[in-house]
């Protein structure tokens, strides 16, 4: 719709002019009116019409010192002049300030409706020739901002300063940030081109800044004004809310403030190496110079963070086993914390999540039947995993699968507890088991875990798991087994101290025993 003012001093003529046609139809909206210059002024201000009627002769200025002001605000609008009387000298006068038609009062019906379709036409072409100049304008400036952040030398600048200057790039102050459309497996880039020209669209009204194609990230040079907290989570608002219309969802990373034309690839690269580095942050919005990094740790060797992974995974599994998952995400943290140590990247991160979450769910669906009629859902869930695109969002989402599985398995009270940690014992007799480690999985103190299970068993947490190692190595020893794979066996690294204990605890050596015993 084009908008339409109405100016004139006689209210029946104002509202004459309202009902003498059916605007709508014609493609016109009488936004409002004004009974003299002065609020003619300020609703010009206020609405910036396509076409404003007025009314030659009203009380105070008259219709053609009105115009008269608006031509030198606006050379473009259009305008009628409104008579009751014909004056030539009126409408010479009229005419030196570029207006469109001289209508007498009554107005002809006819002769505006003709009037008012010819303009249609004419206000048609103009927006899309101006639209068309805007367009040539802003691919001009993106072909620009593309030249200077792939021409990293600035050899091009000096060259260039004269269309720089035409293209307003002249600013205090610039910011780089990237945009990269996480496309689904085998699509093609189309969303990417229509959420391009969305954006563009956005950020030319908002005169948020530069929308530019570069590789295969969308990005902005943002205005000076623009780099600022609040109106910074506006756009970042904007640009995800026009991403998710079209079912994706992106990255967004923004680069270092730098003051001069030259520095802007300074910028992109800074706001590349966060895009590369995106998985070890946790923000939501946009991961920009203030944005906390996970931290890398101590230099550990190879072999301790295999040791320490496998004693930590070991820990997940209790706290499932036997329903402890308060400690479960702090485990996964942990993890997480020893795999960024060795220097990890993204993907063998995700693979190595993927294999620990394996490992822990068969083990467990082994362990309890119950968990069965949920096979079928599990690799999918488990594939899950490397759609994450964050650490933090990958921890928390192997947490909740983890604790889902774990809840699965029928629980009760106290003496069904000390029934699991007993049955956990001689399920895993032969592996790394301390009291310290059950006890911070149960989160109870040692102290107080070992209390209770001296007063179910009779026996002190050591000498029971002793006592379960030395049965079934008797058994292995009766099987065949030489001593030293019978001690490896059931959990025992050193033969001679598990000599020891076995004499100890069965008043034999093991040799005499497999002697006696032998099949």
């Amino acid at each position: 719709m084009y908008s339409v003012l109405i100016v004139d001093d006689e209210l029946a003529i104002r509202e004459g002019l309202v009902a003498l046609l059916d605007w709508e139809s014609l493609g016109y909206q009488v936004v409002d009116s004004a009974a003299n210059a002065l609020e003619a002024k300020h609703k010009y201000e206020l609405y910036s019409p396509d076409l404003m009627i007025v009314d030659i002769r009203m009380p105070g200025r008259d219709g053609l010192e009105l115009v008269e002001e608006l031509r030198a605000l606006d050379l473009e609008m259009h305008i009628i002049i409104l008579s009751g009387y014909a004056d030539f000298s009126y409408a010479k006068r009229a005419i030196t300030f570029g207006i469109d038609n001289y209508l007498l009062k009554p107005v002809d019906e006819d002769e505006l409706r003709l009037y008012l379709e010819n303009l249609s036409i004419e206000l048609h072409t103009r927006i899309a020739h101006h639209k068309k100049q805007a367009a040539v304008k802003e691919w001009s400036r993106e072909m620009l901002v593309q030249s200077l952040l792939m021409d990293r030398s600035m050899q091009t600048l000096p060259i260039m300063e004269v269309t720089i200057h035409e293209a307003g790039l002249l600013w205090d102050s610039y910011q780089v940030v990237l945009i990269r459309l996480l496309l689904q497996d085998n699509s093609d880039h189309g969303p990417s081109t229509v959420i391009k020209t969305r954006l563009t669209n956005s950020f030319e009204e908002h005169g948020w800044g530069i929308v530019f194609l570069l590789d295969s990230y969308l990005g902005v040079l943002l205005q000076p004004s623009f780099q600022k907290e609040l109106v910074r989570k506006l756009m970042v608002q904007n640009i995800q809310e026009v991403v998710f219309e079209h079912g994706l969802e992106c990255i967004i990373t923004a680069g270092d403030l730098v003051n001069t034309l030259e520095d802007i690839s300074v910028s992109h690269l800074s706001a590349l190496t966060r895009m590369k580095e995106h998985f070890f942050y946790d923000e939501p919005g946009m991961i920009g110079p203030d944005s906390m990094k996970i931290k890398k740790g101590l230099t550990v060797s190879p072999e301790e963070i295999e040791h320490r992974l496998e004693s930590v995974v070991e820990r997940m599994f209790f706290c499932m086993d036997t329903g402890s998952s308060a400690l479960l995400f702090t485990l996964i943290q942990e993890t997480g914390e020893l795999m960024i140590t060795a220097d990890y990247s993204e993907m063998a991160m995700k693979s190595r999540y993927v294999r620990i979450v394996s490992h822990l769910l068969n083990k467990l669906s082994l362990q309890y039947k119950e968990l069965s009629p949920f096979h079928s859902d599990m690799d999918e869930q488990i594939e899950q995993i490397y759609k994450h695109t964050s650490l933090p969002q990958l921890q928390r989402y192997t947490a909740t699968l983890l604790e889902y599985y774990a809840k699965g398995i029928a629980r009760d009270d106290m003496e069904v507890f000390l029934k699991r940690m007993l049955d956990l014992i001689h399920r895993h007799y032969n592996e790394n088991l301390k009291l310290d480690t059950l006890a911070d999985v149960f989160s109870y103190s040692s102290a107080y875990l070992g209390k209770l299970f001296k007063n179910s068993t009779g026996y002190s947490f050591n000498s029971y798991l002793d006592k379960v190692r030395m049965e079934k190595a008797k058994e292995l020893l009766i099987q065949g087994y030489k001593i030293h794979q019978a001690a490896n066996e059931v959990g025992f690294n050193d033969v001679d101290y598990f000599r020891e204990k076995f004499k100890k605890l069965e008043g034999v050596s093991p040799s005499d025993y497999r002697r006696k015993n032998l099949i």
